[in-house]
């Protein structure tokens, strides 16, 4: 191949909706693992800042209730009726308030993964395929440049994270020092504004790294689905089919057509034509209710070879063939097959039909 070749096998066209749907099928999808991580994580944190207070309030009125109750439970008989009844106040106190953290956390991982993807099932990713049971195959993706690569691209991200905690602990060292000053109710409110702001600042960075990947993750699949000048050729004539045989069809449906448009000349009222070119025949059912009559109908129309046929299918069936050079091309010009004659070209038409009507019964069939 030289060096002006059309495709030199780099991938620089972007992946066909087909490509991408075959991906999708397989369970190739753009998605951040990254950013539902992060979601989630922001959402335990701000359940917990909302409605931690209850289950924690839950939790401490079942240890307060049970110790209050020994004295009681102490001098009556434990049976497992009344082991399931204690059981059964506890988990209904404490599975309501766990109930109010756990089912928004679920939403939102459900939501960051279809945000990210839509609602699809990869049918093909399901399917039992010998080679990835391959014990050496999968030991040698662990040390793979693509798996050392992610291990780098974590550590980098425990770095960030890390280094922007320890940022916003070292901006809070004076309060920080200041807390062995402070009796234990204020102490324990400080901790908890140091603890605040960095458990925050260490979810934005986290926020911040996952947005990030996601950019990457789309960038990457694109990359990696891109495609040849020959690939996108190939499917576009395996998808839209063979030049030769679409021409063929339509050669097929042209002549089927035709065929059609013959059978209909013999029904004709009369061929309007010019001597070499073009032929357009109509037809007009003057026996039918007024109502139901309408105008006259093109049932056939053609050029050079094919409206030389029509004349000779015409003259066999003996149908009327008039020589009207200006009319034929108008009618031609503006009319297919099946439409009614435009209001315009009444009055020429019908001077047409009243000849047509006027003949004699056997009279000879005009020659064009």
């Amino acid at each position: 191949m030289g060096i002006f070749d059309e495709d030199d096998g780099e991938k620089t066209e972007d992946a066909t909706p087909r490509k991408r749907q075959e991906a999708r099928e397989t369970g190739q999808v753009p998605i951040s693992t990254e950013l539902i991580a992060a979601l989630t994580l922001i959402g335990w944190f701000a359940t917990f800042l909302i409605a931690g207070g209850s289950l924690f309030e839950g939790f401490g009125g079942i240890i307060v209730g049970t110790l209050q109750g020994m004295p009681e439970l102490a001098s009556v008989e434990l049976t497992p009726e009344l082991i399931t009844n204690e059981l059964g106040r506890a988990v209904s106190t404490i599975g309501l308030s766990a109930l109010g953290l756990i089912a928004p956390l679920f939403a939102l991982t459900a939501f960051a993964g279809y945000g990210q993807i839509g609602l699809g099932l990869a049918t093909k990713a399901l399917e039992l395929k010998p080679e990835k049971l391959n014990p050496i195959s999968g030991f040698g993706k662990l040390f793979s440049m693509r798996s050392v690569m992610t291990t780098l691209l974590s550590l980098a991200k425990l770095t960030v994270i890390f280094v922007t905690v320890a940022l916003t602990a070292w901006s809070q060292f004076s309060k920080i020092v200041a807390i062995e000053s402070l009796e234990l109710g204020p102490a324990l409110v400080a901790i908890g504004q140091v603890v605040m702001r960095c458990t925050t600042s260490a979810l934005v960075a986290i926020l911040v790294l996952a947005l990030a990947d996601t950019f990457f993750q789309r960038y990457q699949h694109d990359k990696e689905l891109r495609m040849t000048k020959k690939e996108v050729k190939e499917e576009m004539r395996s998808s839209e089919g063979d030049p030769q045989v679409k021409a063929r069809i339509r050669r097929m449906q042209r002549e089927i057509a035709t065929r059609r448009m013959m059978s209909d000349v013999p029904k004709a009222t009369v061929v309007i034509t010019n001597p070499t070119h073009y032929a357009v025949a109509l037809s007009y059912d003057r026996e039918a209710p007024p109502e139901r009559r309408g105008a006259p109908k093109v049932v056939a129309k053609g050029v050079d070879a094919v409206a030389q046929r029509i004349k000779e299918v015409a003259r066999e069936a003996g149908v009327t063939i008039y020589e009207d050079v200006p009319l034929a091309r108008a009618l031609h010009a503006r009319c297919e097959i099946g439409d009614e004659v435009p209001a315009e070209l009444y009055q020429a038409v019908a001077e047409v039909l009243a000849y047509v009507y006027g003949l004699e019964k056997g009279r000879p069939v005009v020659g064009a």
